[in-house]
This record gives structure tokens, sequence and C-alpha cells, in this order.
């Protein structure tokens, strides 16, 4: 099935901390379609103005319209309770608190209602304004014009920016305390630091940019055990550890929807049930 998702690049002043907005109006189709997010250090914030989205993560389910998912550390599992409509903004792993301060531990590994952590009346006059307009960029504006209005750059920290930056760029190698001392921070300093920005370790974090950088080396390596040694794992039977305990699938069952993925490459996002 053709995910019907229409992605847009965020306007220049929210490009530091959302890397795309998308617009969809039916995600799930007719059949509806059970769809997965895997970890990819992204946060999510979801406008919905349909019908309501369920979510699984790590043994609870969350029902929710206009939500926000934090950083994850396992597989989400989405499903519609009807059709599910709306517009879900990427933000970077640093992004969150510029829109939102102080709310990112208390995100993290869960999805949470909008209205739990914005203005009530904000989320709904969204909703209500998204269910009324005719098209995705109207739709994307809407939701752009709402992230410009909270906006908040003196809660940013350009040095946990940059450490996350690193990580992504090492794919997950870096070691903690030669990225701590090279930014000039304690180690504990830093982990402290970098929890409160991102909802996350140092080191949860690299576990998942290395698993995920797995998930593409295989299709340039011609084993499991090439691909382990490549991304820096000790050896084969660790990375599928990884793969049991972040994406609850083994790397065989998982590769061939990675294959034919329109999504995986920018983003989490997967019909774990599609063939190509």
């Amino acid at each position: 099935m053709i995910l019907s998702l229409k992605t847009f690049a965020p306007s220049k002043l929210l490009a530091p901390y959302v890397t795309a907005i998308w617009d969809y109006e039916d995600l799930t189709g007719s059949d509806n379609l059970m769809l997965s997010i895997l970890p990819d250090t992204a946060t999510y914030l979801c406008f919905l103005y349909a019908d309501l989205l369920q979510t699984t993560h790590k043994g609870g389910v969350y029902t929710t319209r206009s939500g926000l998912a934090g950083f994850q550390s396992f597989r989400s599992d989405l499903g519609g309770l009807g059709k599910v409509s709306g517009v879900s903004a990427r933000i970077t792993p640093w992004g969150l608190n510029v829109f939102r301060s102080g709310i990112v531990k208390d995100c993290a590994e869960k999805r949470v209602d909008c209205r739990d952590i914005f203005p009530r009346y904000s989320i709904e006059k969204i909703e209500d304004k998204l269910s009324n307009m005719r098209t995705a960029k109207e739709r994307v504006q809407c939701v752009e014009d709402f992230l410009l209005a909270i906006l908040n750059r003196d809660n940013e920290d350009l040095l946990i920016q940059k450490a996350c930056r690193d990580l992504s760029a090492s794919n997950g190698n870096y070691p903690i305390r030669m990225l701590a001392h090279n930014l000039g921070l304690t180690e504990r300093t830093f982990e402290r630091r970098f929890l409160n920005h991102v909802g996350a370790t140092p080191k949860k974090y690299a576990r998942v940019v290395r698993l995920r950088n797995a998930i593409f080396q295989r299709k340039t390596l011609s084993t499991w055990a090439d691909v382990a040694c490549a991304v820096g794992y000790y050896d084969q039977s660790h990375m599928i550890h990884d793969f049991q305990e972040l994406y609850g699938i083994s790397p065989e069952s998982l590769y061939p929807q990675i294959d034919v993925s329109q999504t995986i490459q920018f983003s989490g996002l997967l019909n774990l049930n599609q063939t190509a």
C-alpha cells in the first residue's frame, strides 16, 4: 500500500529544530493498516483532526487525538480507530525544549496528549482549523504558525546539539567520556544536560543510532556478521540482541520491509506488513 503521506520542508526559522512536516488525510487507509515507528532519535508532534490514533509502546497502549511521542528506545506500533488525518512535525532530538521546556524527560518512551502539555484551547483550536482546511499546504502552514508562536530559542543548548550531531556522524561510536571531554564538560554534567534536552542518556542515544545504521549497511554488505563488524558491534549476537530489544524483531524479518519502505530513509515510520 502507498502511504498517503506528503512531506514538507520546514521554514527557515524552524529548520534547526524540525526536520520535516508531514500531512496525511488517511494515514492507515481503509484497511486500517498497522504502521510502526522504529527508534530514530526524533520526537513526533502530531495534530490530528479526524479520528483517534492508538499507539502501543513497551506494553502501554495510548489512545489520543493530537499527541507527542518523545524519544523512544523501542518500536511503537500505530493503529487508527477510524480515519487518521493530521499534520505531524518530526522534531530533532534536541528540538522539543525550544517549543516546551521542562517536559523532555517526562515525554520519553510514551505518547502524551497535547492537551496535557499545551493549553487545551490552543490544541482544540488547531484541530478545528485543520478540519476545515482544504489543502495540505494550508494545514502545514497552520502547524508552522503554532510552532513559530511558541518558539523560544533561549531554551536551546548548543553543546547538546553538537553532541547529537557528533554521535550521529560517528554512527553511535563516539566514546561518551571522550565526547564529554571534547565539549569541555565532565561526564556526569554532560549526561545530565543530555538527558534534560533529549530524554535519553548519550549511551542510549548512541545505541539507537548504531542500530539504525546497521539496517542501512545491509544493503551493501553480504551478511549480518559483516554488518555487525562494520557498525561497531563486538559480534553478530550483540547486534541481534539489540534488534530484538529495540525493534522487537530479528534482522532477517525486518530487512525485507526496510528494502521496500517509502519512509524509512528519512524517519522511523515503517509498514512491517508490506511486501515488495
